[in-house]
């Protein structure tokens, strides 16, 4: 699930940072080491050099990235997995959103079996799991929706490993099985997102060419166009990214595939056109890893829809329509839900009618 954006006075976390933060800039205060002590050395020049990589990913300099991988990895060899592992975890554990967000990828490249463990982004209000709440502060928890049912009992498997996408376009406008559990949020707070994607799956169809108007393979990933014309490429490295930063769940690999790459989509888009109405909307242009963040930070509920290239294609409605059958999605209580034959989608679970929230139907 994801926290939907609201509009109220403080609804935003700060999210700024004093010259005693770690790198200057993307963490909380540093520990208090001696100036003697080997493991603040350690320490201190890790996350130099983790500080140095990001803003070079940030300024696309390739070549000054590459070098600062290679003199990280010689670092984690001169220290061992077991050491170098305690200072990014330690550095984890003080970091604020934008710089946890970093660490917790090459946390991933360098040590994919943590992949489960690794912290996830806190939104600015801290709150109940699963799923981050995002701009009104605090996470909704699944207690507040009522009642829900399982609707499998397949095992649940990690999004993170499916990113291998084939564009497919046998079967068009061939529904998704089991929308409930398919494929659904996990802790992060990109309810947004989800409740459009699934929403658009059931409209047009599981896959990405059945959501947007065409997906084509090239050399270097993919080029897609929305259904709204709006066009956009996207590499195979983003669509790996996107898929562990958005840590979906679910029970069926080929719907976590194409979740993933809309995901993935939306991301790019939302680099290429900023966003965020109630954000700074320049934020997300200043690299993939930016907008795939303001996924995840909280939204107004139309803007994933839009972010599909569905504008046009859904209208204003009401619970009460939703209740009755209507295709849709729905905003309360800090959350974003699919609604499905009347019902809402919890968590990959099925619940129970909609309550009164700001609503949208599908054309």
């Amino acid at each position: 699930m994801a926290g939907y954006a609201v509009w109220e006075s403080g609804a935003r976390g700060a999210r700024g940072f004093d010259a005693g933060m770690y790198g200057g800039v993307y963490g909380r205060q540093s520990p208090a080491y001696g100036a003697n002590d080997d493991k603040a050395a350690n320490t201190e020049s890790v996350r130099r050099l983790l500080s140095e990589l990001m803003d070079a990913e940030k300024t696309s300099k390739s070549q000054t990235a590459q070098d600062l991988r290679d003199k990280l990895n010689d670092k984690r060899e001169e220290l061992g997995d077991e050491k170098f592992k305690e200072i990014m975890k330690e550095l984890m554990e003080n970091a604020d959103v934008s710089w946890l967000d970093f660490l917790r990828r090459m946390m991933r490249v360098w040590f994919p079996e943590l992949d489960d463990a690794s912290p996830t982004p806190s939104p600015p209000s801290p709150g109940p799991s699963p799923g981050g709440g995002g701009g009104g502060g605090g996470r909704p928890s699944p207690n507040n929706f009522g009642p829900s049912e399982p609707m499998s009992n397949l095992p649940i498997t990690e999004g993170s490993k499916h990113f291998n996408y084939k564009p497919d376009e046998s079967n068009p406008g061939k529904k998704p099985d089991n929308i409930w559990s398919g494929f659904s949020q996990g802790p992060d707070g990109n309810c947004v997102t989800v409740s459009a994607i699934k929403g658009a799956m059931m409209k047009f169809g599981q896959k990405p060419t059945d959501v947007f108007k065409e997906v084509k393979e090239t050399a270097n990933g993919y080029q897609v166009t929305m259904r709204d014309g709006f066009k956009l490429d996207l590499s195979k490295d983003e669509l790996k990214q996107a898929a562990r930063y958005a840590q979906f769940k679910g029970d069926n690999p080929q719907m976590l595939t194409d979740a993933n790459f809309m995901f993935a989509a939306s991301a790019k888009r939302a680099q290429m056109e900023g966003n965020g109405l109630d954000d700074n909307p320049n934020e997300s242009k200043k690299s993939f890893a930016h907008a795939m963040q303001s996924l995840n930070n909280g939204e107004m509920p139309h803007e994933a829809l839009d972010r599909l290239g569905l504008k046009g294609l859904y209208r204003k409605s009401s619970s009460s329509e939703l209740a009755s059958g209507k295709l849709g999605v729905v905003a309360y209580d800090r959350h974003s839900m699919a609604v499905i034959d009347g019902k809402v989608e919890l968590w990959g679970r099925r619940g129970g009618a909609p309550k009164q929230g700001i609503a949208y139907a599908f054309l």
